[in-house]
């Protein structure tokens, strides 16, 4: 390359420095002036669009283990906290209504809590609901047919339940519950349950 030649692309590199400072002022000059507060709104409706952020997943304690307690009759089921507060009388009354006629009463306070301390005291995560309220239609219903139930049965007052626990043989279930003198208690081997009532202190054993 001759020395005019390199004279030439020298020349022509100067003048293309001396473009490029304007042409990035011209470029930035055609970029418009956005204050801050529009831009955090432009931001915030950005986001907005995106819809609510997932929650994070945090690793935390172990939760509370539950007792469900099972109606046989309806398949109802009530989660019950193993060391928590019962849960309300309305829900109570539900599980625990008369499954033939669909009516229910006020249940004894005392009688839930004695089911739920059985399960934790044999470490069992379910109960089983035999029979808790009966109205009085459906217990005559019962004698009429032979069982044994009794004409005026603390079931048709909403102070008894029969219940059983899974895997617990009913002796023991019925020797525990002697044990916490709650009232009568029953003890039915061949239908495998146990009956609590909070009336008198007593017991008997059944069919």
């Amino acid at each position: 390359m001759t020395r005019a030649q390199l004279l030439r692309l020298a020349v022509l590199a100067a003048a293309l420095l001396a473009l490029a400072p304007r042409a990035a002022l011209a470029e930035t000059a055609a970029v418009p002036h956005v204050a801050k507060k529009d831009r955090e709104l432009a931001d915030k409706r950005e986001r907005a669009a995106k819809g609510p952020t997932p929650p994070v997943t945090r690793v935390g304690a172990k939760p509370a283990p539950l007792i469900n307690v099972q109606h046989r009759w309806t398949g109802e089921w009530l989660a019950v906290a193993a060391a928590g507060p019962l849960p309300s009388s309305s829900l109570q009354v539900k599980l625990l209504r008369d499954h033939y006629t669909n009516q229910s009463t006020e249940m004894a306070s005392r009688l839930l809590p004695a089911i739920i301390a059985a399960a934790r005291h044999f470490r069992v995560a379910r109960v089983e609901i035999v029979s808790a309220y009966r109205h009085p239609k459906y217990n005559l219903i019962l004698r009429k047919k032979g069982h044994e139930v009794a004409r005026d049965s603390e079931h048709t007052h909403g102070k008894a339940v029969d219940f059983r626990l899974p895997g617990i043989t009913t002796e023991r279930l019925a020797k525990w519950a002697l044990g916490r003198r709650l009232g009568g208690v029953g003890t039915y081997l061949r239908s495998n349950f146990v009956h609590i009532d909070v009336g008198a202190v007593r017991r008997w054993a059944g069919e």
